[in-house]
């Protein structure tokens, strides 16, 4: 359904409104739905509870509101007062009579008491509410992406809830819309009573426990310290360990090791700092370990602005480097005093991950040598073998040392294949914008792969040929041919899709709504 074609029509009629709400409301109790949710989905459980209940299609927009009400409700309910926001439209003030002045937060209101918006923000803040009278949803995206909020309470016109939606699903964040009874520019008419209760909604729900990923990215960080590493792994005596030990030291995102605490965090009944922060290094010298020997494969001479090792010291040096950090990563998950069947399979997940690296490594760097371009399997194979592995070490390793059930450990699995190939994609899709259209040809290209698949006989001669002796204008030209970005950008978009519903049925609500938000972080462009 086409957003643009829907309009927000609210019953004029107390009651009525309240049935609607209360029948929708019995219908999520039973379905048992899990959110997040797509517009699309909400689109349809609407038609289905119109046709149940043999509603006016005119409320459709509102039955979809009420919809998603009901399915976030008791993980917004979970959430303490004063990690929500709550907003207000400014269209709520009296048009002729209001005092207030405006700021670049919103409206600053002083209280006249000409409308219900001073009683409405008193009563959220009393609470702890963040609370703002603004416009638009600008702010609001502001504070989500800061991760200073964990969910929403947002009363608007359907234009500013369709656009609040876009806003916190594309996070998977928390989110109530109260919609106004009457809509327009100005002087417009809200349901206090709703607000009210929506305001002071709360449950004690240990199985709805949310995962802040702004404070786990900042306990990630912290264990990346110069004294944390020499409590974990001992003070550096010899030059190896100070030039392994600077490595772990010499940044990057900390994804890896995030991801390794959010598993373990969400898993964990009793989260240890001691397993937790030995767990997220282990992962980290094992990523060090592969960007070293991929940096010496692909002849890289700077990282993070930095020379590399083998350029510092030369190959031997760095390969040595390389493997002395994934002895390390070893050693700390011995060090964790989990139990020897965790332990073990640790150790399990681990040793697969580097199997399968290697074999999707190997491929890449035999393609190079051999002047092989391979075809979109073949690549999709590469990225998973080689990016996807990375993610599922990463999440499985912090899941499986809290004692994830099976199931869960699968859903990981699929999440992780899928996530890995879009965090690929995406990453040729900026290689090819970096270069101003051309391609690296000394690595593997998914753009390259796609315009294999859509070429003629004699362009496929042609690309060849030009691969062979680096022609990038032949490529150059095919690829405007046949809208090859285009073509990579729609491909990493289904497997962006492919990411989310591999969560669909994932029971850990607290790290299904934290790995949602990091695809939102992760692809906020292809959103």
């Amino acid at each position: 359904m086409n957003r643009a074609e829907i309009t927000l029509t609210v019953p004029y009629d107390k009651a009525f409104r309240m049935n609607i709400r209360e029948k929708v409301n019995e219908f999520f109790q039973e379905k048992e739905i899990m959110p997040p949710v797509s517009y699309e989905e909400l689109a349809e459980y609407a038609s289905e509870l119109i046709i149940l209940h043999q509603w006016h299609e005119q409320y459709r927009a509102f039955v979809m509101v009420c919809s998603g009400n009901a399915i976030w409700r008791s993980v917004v309910g979970s959430v303490p007062f004063n990690r929500r926001i709550f907003l207000l439209p400014q269209c709520l003030k009296h048009s002729s009579n209001c005092k207030a002045i405006e700021d670049e937060l919103g409206l600053l209101c002083r209280e006249c008491g000409n409308c219900s918006i001073s009683g409405l923000l008193r009563e959220a803040e009393n609470l702890g509410y963040v609370a703002l009278v603004t416009e638009g949803t600008t702010i609001t995206t502001r504070l989500i992406e800061s991760g200073k909020v964990d969910a929403v309470i947002g009363v608007g016109c359907m234009d500013v809830l369709q656009k609040m939606f876009k806003s916190v699903s594309k996070y998977s964040i928390p989110s109530i819309g109260i919609p106004l009874i009457t809509c327009g520019c100005k002087d417009t008419i809200s349901d206090a009573e709703w607000i009210k209760e929506e305001l002071y909604f709360q449950i004690e729900d240990s199985a709805t426990r949310l995962l802040n990923l702004n404070h786990l990215r900042n306990k990630t960080s912290a264990i990346f310290g110069e004294e944390q590493l020499n409590r974990m792994l001992g003070q550096a005596k010899t030059q190896s360990e100070k030039i392994a030990q600077a490595s772990l030291l010499s940044g990057g995102q900390r994804l890896r090791p995030l991801l390794t605490v959010l598993a373990y965090e969400a898993f964990s009944n009793q989260p240890e700092a001691l397993v937790m922060n030995r767990l997220a290094l282990s992962v980290e010298c094992f990523h060090k370990a592969s960007l070293i020997h991929d940096d010496i494969e692909d002849n890289d001479e700077t990282r993070y602005g930095k020379e590399t090792i083998h350029a510092q010291y030369g190959i031997p040096v760095a390969i040595n480097t390389g493997d002395f950090l994934i002895g390390e990563g070893y050693r700390l998950i011995t060090e964790t005093d989990l139990p020897p069947g965790i332990i073990i399979n640790c150790l399990k997940i681990i040793s697969t991950g580097h199997s399968t690296l290697a074999i999707g490594q190997g491929t890449e760097l035999l393609n190079g040598i051999q002047l092989y371009i391979p075809n979109l399997e073949e690549i999709i194979s590469i990225f998973k073998n080689k990016t996807a592995a990375a993610f599922k070490v990463s999440l499985l390793l912090g899941a499986a040392a809290a004692g994830a059930d099976e199931a869960s450990l699968k859903k990981l699995e699929c999440f992780s294949n899928n996530i890995g190939i879009a965090y690929q994609i995406k990453d040729d899709l900026q290689d090819y914008k970096d270069h101003q259209g051309n391609i690296n040809l000394k690595n593997p290209s998914i753009l390259l792969s796609l315009l294999l698949e859509m070429i003629t006989e004699a362009e496929l001669v042609s690309l060849k040929n030009a691969f062979t002796l680096n022609h990038q204008e032949t490529i150059t030209t095919l690829f405007s041919n046949y809208l090859v970005h285009q073509e990579t950008e729609d491909l990493l978009k289904i497997y962006i899709e492919k990411a989310k519903k591999s969560l669909d049925d994932f029971q850990n609500i607290g790290l299904k709504l934290a790995l949602h938000e990091i695809l939102g972080k992760i692809f906020k462009d292809y959103l």
